[in-house]
């Protein structure tokens, strides 16, 4: 299982634990594992606890300079931002804004891609997604929380 894959593994751990169905892993510049995440907004009621921050909390004591976000989905504009001041150098998405939100109805939501809020930065930030969409897509339909 590669990253990616395992980013859609902890979305749909976090379906199960009734919360949106959004995993993240960090890994540094050698591609170490540095932090898992799962989106735990609904279980803890902080409604910052997007799996990427989750895992960016999770990895704060590492230097984060050079690393790559996976994510099951598209990064939010909040997640994007964070990325950039961690100093993530990739972000590696799943499921695009588009295609989850068809699945996951509900909640805010924003005009602006994970490219975009990048593109607004002075950060150099690769994003690459969507890869592994049907597969994310998939996870997503059976882990949404009812």
């Amino acid at each position: 299982m590669n990253f990616l894959q395992r980013s859609i593994a902890l979305a749909v751990e976090a379906g199960a634990l009734g919360n949106r169905p959004f995993g993240a892993v960090l890994v540094d510049a050698d591609g170490m594992l540095l932090a898992e995440g799962r989106n735990e907004v609904a279980s803890t009621g902080d409604v910052t606890a997007h799996a990427e921050l989750v895992a960016l909390r999770l990895a704060a004591a590492h230097r984060l300079a050079g690393s790559v976000m996976y994510a099951s989905g598209e990064p939010c504009p909040m997640c994007a931002a964070a990325c950039v001041w961690a100093g993530v150098q990739r972000i590696v998405f799943a499921a695009s804004t588009q295609a989850f939100a068809a699945i996951l109805p509900g909640g805010p939501g924003f005009d602006i891609s994970c490219a975009q809020v990048i593109a607004g930065s002075n950060a150099a930030v690769d994003v690459c997604g969507p890869e592994l969409e049907a597969e994310a897509l998939a996870a997503m339909r059976q882990a949404a929380p009812s």
